[in-house]
């Protein structure tokens, strides 16, 4: 099913609203994040979904939440499987880059991979003296953020999402980039290559090459679509990725937090 088609035009009221959320989810996890997910799918989503917020806030919250977790466990995947590109792209290289020109010419969208210099600029001697010039005569503006510290941004400035999730996101994120540093630094920059080494290392080393990698698996998604579909059948019910203050009250008692261990991590 299209996610556009998941549900109707207009929302009439939080109980439509809510189930048109929880189709969203239900599609998303019918992707089977994080292999049939990508940047894409997860900002189509996001973007039906937002029409959602008024309606339900809480449902709507939950799901971006949701959302932001699949982007993790994309990008937790792409740099197990050695895709520094495709990681890149989720944790640090903006979606879209407007380059100004400082005199009122026309504005042109910068290629996502490459430099500047590469697009814009010729080559030849006087490259050097162009590139100068050049400079002088741009602004960069980001109209679009890399998706996954950009969804974990809008978690935070929501006002409903726990702290102990958004530690979560942030924790996890750092161990995406140490993911990528150490198989940088140890020149592995395929799988084929790094399943090779793998084989040829010692019980230990494996070990402990295991311990460098994400890892991660799919327990908290899961667990926040479980959250959703609770709501739908109790719209009171706390769900520990929620603040206490999501309702519009705080509430009277804690919710034991029962989630999976921040970036867990297997071994062989």
């Amino acid at each position: 099913m299209n996610v556009r088609e998941a549900f109707p035009q207009t929302v009439v009221d939080s109980k439509q609203a809510l189930e048109c959320i929880a189709r969203i989810s239900t599609e998303v996890e019918r992707k089977d994040a994080p292999h049939l997910l990508n940047e894409e799918i997860i900002e189509r989503c996001w973007s039906h979904a937002s029409r959602f917020e008024s309606g339900c806030p809480r449902g709507y919250w939950l799901l971006v939440a949701r959302l932001t977790e699949a982007t993790l466990l994309c990008a937790g995947n792409y740099a197990d499987s050695c895709e520094f590109e495709a990681t890149g792209d989720l944790l640090v290289n903006s979606r879209e880059i407007i380059v100004h020109s400082r005199n009122g010419g026309q504005s042109a969208v910068k290629r996502r991979h490459g430099r500047i210099s590469s697009q814009f600029i010729s080559t030849g001697v006087v490259r050097k003296e162009q590139m100068n010039t050049f400079y002088a005569r741009i602004s960069l503006e980001t109209t679009k953020p890399p998706l996954l510290p950009h969804m974990t941004q809008v978690l935070k400035r929501s006002g409903f999402i726990s702290q102990f999730y958004l530690r979560r996101l942030e924790e996890c994120q750092r161990q995406i980039a140490a993911t990528l540093g150490f198989l940088s630094a140890w020149s592995i920059f395929d799988a084929a290559e790094l399943f090779r080494r793998l084989e040829a290392s010692s019980p230990r080393e494996r070990a402990f090459v295991e311990s460098q990698l994400c890892r991660f698996d799919a327990r908290v998604f899961h667990q926040i679509g479980a959250d959703l579909r609770r709501i739908l059948a109790e719209p009171g019910y706390p769900s520990p990725f929620l603040t206490e203050d999501s309702f519009g009250h705080r509430r009277e008692y804690r919710e034991p937090i029962k989630v999976a261990p921040i970036c867990a991590q297997s071994l062989l």
